[in-house]
């Protein structure tokens, strides 16, 4: 497995802006000018999950890139804030009304996949289309290679626990650690987001509600309401993708009917790791295909 970084150019990647969302305020970058993509980040990250994108995007695209509090937040929530993906595709919705797009892709990967559909669900006015790549759904949130999620949140010590194996880099090749999910391990981003994991009890408070709201009968109540979408969904699947099986988007796009499936080759489920080039490709075309529509 590869540890090697492709960062983003400094100038296509600012300091972050905030915005008052129901669960207090968030950060997020903005990056680029054009129509609207926001993207969401898996758990227990930041908006740096996407920080290969900008370069590949942001000459014709406006880029945006919010940090959800779920464990590598440097704001804490609220207290007693909903930290259900509920609770969190609520906020994304909160996010661009404050932003006041329209016709915005919404593109999720892994867990920030399955807060996608939620939004696209039950908060689709600003949507203009959805990208998912290789995300929770149905019945696999999270997926049976990682149930033990499932159980941090309940474990004295969990979070900083966490924290801590993720700052191991020994550790990193293990199937339930990135040994499935990624082919190129970055391990500045890692790093980063273990000590945010560790900056204090709010944030770990904030992973652990986040954590104990994942459930199949939120991702299957997404997927029966979006049976009737009008919004076009394009499922770019990872191809070598063990945690999240390409079985798993055939599904979805036999039960939405505006889904449309393309995989990309060599990569497993961080697509924006493995593939960039690639997926910024795809991004482009359906962006643009539909517009031009």
């Amino acid at each position: 497995m590869n540890t090697t970084r492709t960062p983003a150019a400094p100038n296509l990647w600012p300091a972050p802006s905030t915005a008052a969302t129901h669960l207090g305020e968030i950060e997020y970058h903005d990056v680029g000018s054009g129509p609207v993509l926001v993207f969401l980040h898996l758990v227990l990250a930041d908006a740096s999950h996407w920080d290969r994108m900008p370069p590949l995007l942001a000459d014709n695209f406006r880029c945006v890139f919010p940090t959800l509090p779920m464990g590598a937040h440097r704001l804490p929530a609220k207290p007693g804030a909903d930290l259900s993906v509920p609770g969190l595709a609520r906020a994304v919705a909160d996010l661009l009304d404050e932003l006041d797009v329209e016709d915005v892709t919404l593109i999720g990967n892994n867990s920030g996949g399955a807060i996608a559909q939620v939004v696209a669900a039950h908060h689709p006015q600003r949507l203009g289309r959805v990208l998912l790549t290789n995300c929770d759904m149905f019945d696999d949130f999270p997926p049976k290679l990682f149930s033990y999620f499932k159980l941090l949140p309940y474990l004295p010590g969990g979070m900083a626990l966490t924290a801590h194996t993720l700052k191991v880099r020994a550790l990193w090749g293990l199937p339930f650690v990135f040994g499935r999910l990624t082919n190129q391990v970055d391990p500045v981003k890692i790093d980063r987001w273990a000590d945010a994991l560790l900056a204090g009890p709010r944030i770990q408070s904030d992973a652990r509600q986040v954590l104990k709201s994942f459930s199949p009968e939120v991702t299957n109540d997404a997927a029966v309401q979006l049976r009737t979408t009008r919004l076009p969904f394009l499922v770019a699947w990872g191809a070598d993708d063990k945690a999240f099986k390409p079985a798993l988007a055939e599904r979805f796009c036999r039960e939405v009917p505006t889904a449309e499936l393309t995989m990309i080759e060599n990569c497993k489920t961080l697509v924006c790791w493995d593939q960039p080039q690639a997926l910024a490709a795809l991004i482009r075309h359906f962006v643009n295909a539909r517009i031009v529509g």
